[in-house]
């Protein structure tokens, strides 16, 4: 994304009023936030809230937000692809095995191709200049001197958010080499494929090739292998649903027997990582419970109508509606809620033997659907460290009070992480996922009256 002075002018000029009545507003306490955010958070909230509501058409949305803002400074980036593999139908055979297995028959998908998976290693070189220019030698050998910084066996498999449709690991890069500062490792961030061109289960079998790449690199990859025990799944958004949906696909074929994966003609054993570690994850694609609404005024994403429908909804362009039409832009309405698109749907004994995960969040629309998946992981035996920022409430389940000095912690038992039981969490998220089988119904019969009257 384009973060220069101009791009950042052309912003916030036209919202200044906007942002002088916020900051006012916050500094005098009268604002409904000001309680658990700051005057730069509340600021930034209706700022970013103000932009994503300009409706634009998808493709100007994915090509504005995915642009490339270039290297330099102290991130290192080593760019790669994973090729084809030419046992690709045994990927695409495990997948359909676990969505069987995990759906109840009604739902349906389209069937991806594999494609060339791209992704980029990154690395922060310590005591690099700001503007450092990133060395002009080929690419090839970036990966070299990204491993000379490089001071742990750490390695990030992460995951961009962008709700499944817009941004890039290039908009991500100070997050992943600022991930690797932290850990002296490395992370490998994934360009999966995007919505609604390539729907749901593409990005799950890109990212299942990237795990597998990470085992057992394919010949002509620079990477040796990677054990198993020195990677973590990461990602925010939906980007964190992704690592989640990629962990309950490997926890559901081991369940079913299959120990391992032919991937480019080696067997590779089918070992579940280190652990997992998400901010903010999207787990509930339906948007369905009621902290999308209750939390609206601290989320710069506003909430959905009540029949699901994005008020931000992308102007019709050759990419969005799809044809024939679908109810959402990432999956068909009857996947909504499935295991591996709303992993908020997966009950407590989907997640046993499952490795440790570290969830964070604020007090944000997402922050139901987050605590009630961290409760059911904990009650299928799962090690949940679960950290709660902005407000008072919630896990190893703990929240940072806001503008507490020295900072406040009030610890609460997993078992009481959340207030919805179950049976009203089931119910939110089929009521959502029937609105989107009706309006992608009547989407699709229009759109095959208009095929029709175009014959005549």
């Amino acid at each position: 994304m384009d973060d220069s002075p101009t791009a950042i002018l052309r912003v916030v000029l036209p919202r200044l009023p906007l942002i002088l009545k916020t900051a006012l507003f916050n500094a005098l306490s009268l604002s409904k936030n000001s309680s658990r955010q700051d005057v730069t958070t509340e600021v930034a909230v209706v700022v970013l809230r103000s932009v994503l509501q300009v409706r634009k058409p998808m493709r100007v949305l994915q090509k504005t937000t995915s642009r490339d803002p270039g290297i330099k400074g102290p991130i290192l980036i080593a760019k790669v692809s994973v090729p084809v593999p030419k046992d690709g139908n045994v990927l695409k055979g495990l997948l359909d095995r676990a969505i069987k297995e995990l759906g109840n028959g009604s739902e349906t998908y389209t069937h991806p191709e594999l494609a060339e998976v791209q992704a980029e290693w990154t690395g922060y070189k310590v005591g690099a200049a700001k503007d450092e220019p990133r060395t002009n030698i080929p690419e090839e050998d970036h990966y070299r001197v990204l491993m000379g910084s490089v001071s742990s066996p750490t390695t990030i498999l992460y995951f961009h958010g962008g709700a499944y449709f817009l941004l890039d690991p290039a908009s991500h890069r100070k997050t992943t080499s600022y991930l690797a500062k932290l850990t002296g490792g490395r992370c490998y961030s994934v360009r999966y494929r995007l919505a609604p061109q390539y729907p749901f289960p593409a990005q799950l079998l890109d990212a299942l090739v990237s795990y597998l790449s990470l085992l057992s690199p394919p010949p002509g990859m620079s990477h040796e292998p990677v054990a198993p025990e020195n990677i973590v799944f990461a990602g925010d958004s939906a980007g964190g649903n992704l690592a989640i949906a990629l962990l309950q696909l490997l926890l559901t074929l081991r369940r079913v027997g299959v120990t391992t994966i032919k991937f480019h003609g080696v067997d590779v054993p089918l070992h579940l990582p280190a652990g997992v570690a998400v901010n903010s994850p999207w787990v509930d694609i339906g948007r369905s419970m009621p902290s999308i609404n209750n939390n609206a005024h601290f989320d710069y994403l506003d909430p959905p109508s009540a029949v699901g429908v994005s008020k931000a909804e992308p102007i019709p362009d050759d990419l969005w509606p799809t044809s024939p039409p679908r109810a959402e832009i990432f999956c068909n309405a009857s996947m909504l809620v499935h295991p591996l698109t709303s992993p908020l749907s997966a009950s407590p004994e989907l997640w046993k033997g499952m490795p440790p995960i570290f969830m964070c969040l604020g007090n944000e629309g997402l922050e139901d659907e987050i605590t009630i998946l961290a409760r059911r992981m904990h009650q299928g035996a799962g090690i949940v460290n679960f950290m709660g920022y902005e407000g008072p409430s919630s896990s190893g389940a703990v929240w940072s009070q806001a503008f507490a000095n020295p900072p406040k912690f009030r610890e609460v038992e997993m078992d009481n992480i959340g207030t919805l039981n179950d049976n009203d969490v089931a119910e939110s998220m089929k009521k959502r996922q029937n609105y989107g089988i009706e309006r992608e119904r009547e989407a699709v019969k229009n759109w095959n009256e208009q095929r029709s009257r175009a014959k005549l």
